[in-house]
């Protein structure tokens, strides 16, 4: 059954077909059918509790239920949509009523805050008070409510690191009868994120357990290919995983081809202008709609694009109020469409929704189907739309549409022996309270503790303070004109999008960035009346301290990074065309990290190797994500045709590829075990893109550094091809 607005139409299709603007340009169709979830009877544990609520769960709520009632730590891999909340609401309340207290924690606020209203209203129908926000928006009275008479606290890990465990002792009679701790979103804990977590759990469960309890954990995640093996690695806790797919309604799943500019179709609209008219028509056709982009300037530019009063951007970095601003008004349809990034891929209750439409393949097949999943809540057909990018790796999934149907989900990544953060989260472990030698996790902490009786303490005065869960170095605050608060962006952001002299895109709107002040850590805007956005240009450089060989010629090794944002372009609204080139003196940023490296054989004439190697790096970056589960943003590279400094693996053309982060999360030494595949995937891409001197879809990249210049794509076939005939026979098929 399709909405109400498309009466007289059979499909999403016919309606998008029956639009001049997206006709004959729906190249890959599916519909997906409903899968819907089986009744099952309960008569255990929690049975009481579900009756006063009113509630009948699930078949899978059932099993998941139960083994809750055996004292078990699950995590559920349910789809979007499967009810996976009520499996830790019932047994939390339950604990509630008898006097036991409960943490939740999930990776935003609004989240939490989402989850907070459902529990609070289920609380008050059992008669129960107690359950309280605790997060950077709660006032004082609050949080003192919360420490004194609280039994259900929802947080997210940010709160918990900064204000939670270094005043344990104010949260001792909460601690002490802590028996839930609830992990929701947990496939969001991965990568650097999901280090720092993992280390933050560490220091709560070991206080927890010097408080007198052993709090049972409960887990919902998307679907990921490695649930119980990752809540395992962020808790050091023993899982029963339990997997279910459900689909309340049927998916059209269409994949929406740019409009070609030229009789060839080598060239093509903008992916962001493509979506600003699709927002457009889904709003004027009164369909409720989430358009997901990849990157904060796109979401904005999609909205400004899509000129519409209905159509407003949405993305972390905005101050909580607005967002809770937008999505009420999403709910209530005063706003039809919502363009977001990766902020409302998580499952903050918007109402229903009739579409999604993805500009651009987000990185894994599991973000993809989690951002699908956001709409057919209902018993309606709802729609998803995917608009390839001019990338490398929407470039493989147009050719391939089949594989987003098939491919399994990516395993998701967390090292909590990172070399960089452990140290840095045992300093404030053993602030909070002296560690044991076994809790020691990483021994580069060793030296920088001090041991007495047996006991490992820490000489530094505030720890904590040394440590963001999120992004690099401290925040730096967004102010507007009247010097109010419009957000807050991380050190490597604060220079890459607000330097002196951005356009800042806020909210649909340009801003220019008047001051930066690296001290005070603030950047005020004024608004903007230029036709024009700006791109950072940076100049990167690489130091190599150790490297091993891992085969194929290829080798892994710890590297300190060093990133300067040294000028940026301005370019034209719609077009894109370079206005005018500005540089720029700012402060380095430098951090140790881990990288892959090898040498391309010498396959064209010298002159032409320069160009070479640096396609080939963007070629293989852009499709790192199909073979390790790291974000674009989390990797980089760098290519030199004559390293300055002698390497263990010798001389000659060097490319390298890293972990953006530092002490590195296990992207480079993952995607060196995968070399020879990744590599014929990137050959493969060379040869098949029509393009002659490369183009976004081959080895063009909207991350480089100095607006990729010196890049030839023949080079890069050239050079590809010779390091696949050099790899051993059985690799190569």
């Amino acid at each position: 059954m399709l909405p109400e607005a498309l009466r007289g139409f059979s499909s999403y299709r016919e309606w998008l077909e029956s639009e001049e603007e997206f006709r004959g340009r729906v190249v890959f169709a599916r519909l997906l059918p409903r899968r819907p979830p089986r009744a099952a009877p309960y008569q255990g544990a929690f049975a009481g509790v579900l009756a006063a609520l009113g509630l009948s769960p699930f078949a899978h709520q059932v099993a998941a239920l139960k083994k809750v009632e055996a004292g078990k730590n699950v995590v559920m891999a349910y789809s979007t949509a499967a009810g996976k909340s009520l499996v830790f609401q019932v047994p939390v309340l339950k604990a509630a009523l008898e006097g036991g207290t409960s943490l939740l924690l999930f990776p935003t606020k609004a989240l939490a805050h989402d989850q907070l209203k459902r529990l609070k209203a289920m609380a008050q129908t059992l008669g129960l008070e107690g359950v309280f926000p605790y997060d950077g928006d709660t006032p004082g009275p609050t949080r003192r409510a919360a420490r004194e008479g609280g039994l259900v606290l929802l947080s997210n890990p940010d709160m918990l690191h900064h204000g939670l465990l270094p005043r344990h002792g104010e949260w001792a009679s909460f601690l002490s009868r802590l028996r839930y701790l609830v992990l929701d979103e947990l496939h969001a804990y991965r990568g650097v994120f999901g280090t720092h977590v993992a280390l933050v759990l560490f220091r709560l469960l070991r206080l927890a357990r010097r408080y007198g309890a052993n709090p049972q954990v409960i887990a919902a995640s998307a679907t990921i290919q490695n649930p119980k093996a990752h809540a395992e690695t962020l808790t050091g806790l023993p899982f029963v995983e339990l997997r279910e797919e459900v689909a309340r309604s049927e998916k059209e799943l269409l994949v929406l081809l740019p409009k070609p500019l030229d009789r060839k179709g080598e060239r093509r609209r903008s992916p962001l202008l493509e979506a600003a008219h699709l927002a457009r028509a889904l709003a004027e056709r009164g369909l409720k709609a989430l358009v997901f982009a990849n990157a904060r300037k796109s979401a904005e530019l999609i909205a400004r694009y899509a000129a519409h009063p209905l159509v407003r951007p949405y993305r972390a970095g905005y101050t909580a109020k607005d967002r809770r601003r937008l999505e009420e008004a999403l709910k209530r349809g005063e706003v039809r469409v919502l363009v977001s990034t990766s902020a409302l891929e998580l499952g903050v209750d918007i109402g229903e929704l009739d579409a999604v439409v993805l500009v651009g393949y987000p990185g894994s097949v599991a973000a993809f189907w989690q951002r699908a999943g956001r709409a057919g809540r209902g018993e309606r057909r709802a729609l998803v739309v995917y608009i390839p990018r001019e990338d490398p790796l929407d470039e493989y999934f147009l050719h391939r549409p089949e594989l987003l149907l098939r491919s399994p989900p990516e395993e998701a990544v967390a090292d909590p022996k990172n070399p960089v953060l452990c140290p840095l989260h045992l300093h404030a472990a053993a602030w909070e309270w002296p560690l044991a030698r076994e809790e020691v996790l990483c021994p580069q902490a060793l030296g920088e503790l001090r041991e007495k009786e047996g006991r490992y303490y820490t000489p530094r005065r505030h720890p904590h303070r040394e440590i963001s869960l999120r992004g690099l170095g401290a925040t730096f605050t967004l102010r507007g004109p009247e010097g109010e608060v419009l957000g807050h962006l991380d050190e490597r952001q604060a220079y890459w999008e607000a330097h002196p002299g951005a356009v800042y895109l806020h909210g649909g709107e340009s801003y220019l960035v008047r001051n930066h002040d690296p001290e005070r850590r603030e950047i005020w805007l004024l608004p903007a009346l230029e036709d024009y956005y700006t791109e950072p240009r940076a100049e990167t450089h690489l130091e190599v301290l150790e490297g091993e060989p891992v085969g194929h010629g290829v080798w892994v090794g710890r590297v300190v990074l060093r990133e300067r944002v040294v000028g940026y372009v301005k370019k034209r609204f719609f077009t894109g065309s370079v206005l005018e080139e500005v540089p720029l003196d700012l402060p380095e940023i430098a951090f140790p990290t881990e990288a892959l490296w090898f040498h391309p054989k010498e396959a064209v004439p010298p002159h032409r190797i320069p160009g070479g190697i640096h396609a080939l790096e963007h070629a293989m970056i852009g499709l790192l994500p199909l073979f390790v589960l790291a974000e674009r943003q989390d990797i980089g590279g760098l290519s030199y045709p004559f390293y300055p400094r002698p390497l263990p693996s010798g001389e000659g053309p060097t490319v390298f590829i890293y972990d953006g982060y530092p002490g590195g999360v296990g992207y480079a030494r993952a995607a060196a075990r995968r070399f020879p595949e990744w590599l014929r995937a990137a050959l493969e891409l060379l040869k098949a893109c029509p393009c002659e001197e490369g183009c976004p879809r081959c080895v063009l990249s909207p991350k480089c550094g100095n607006g990729n210049q010196y890049l030839d794509k023949e080079a890069a076939l050239h050079l590809a091809a010779h390091l696949v005939l050099s790899l051993p026979a059985r690799v190569v098929h």
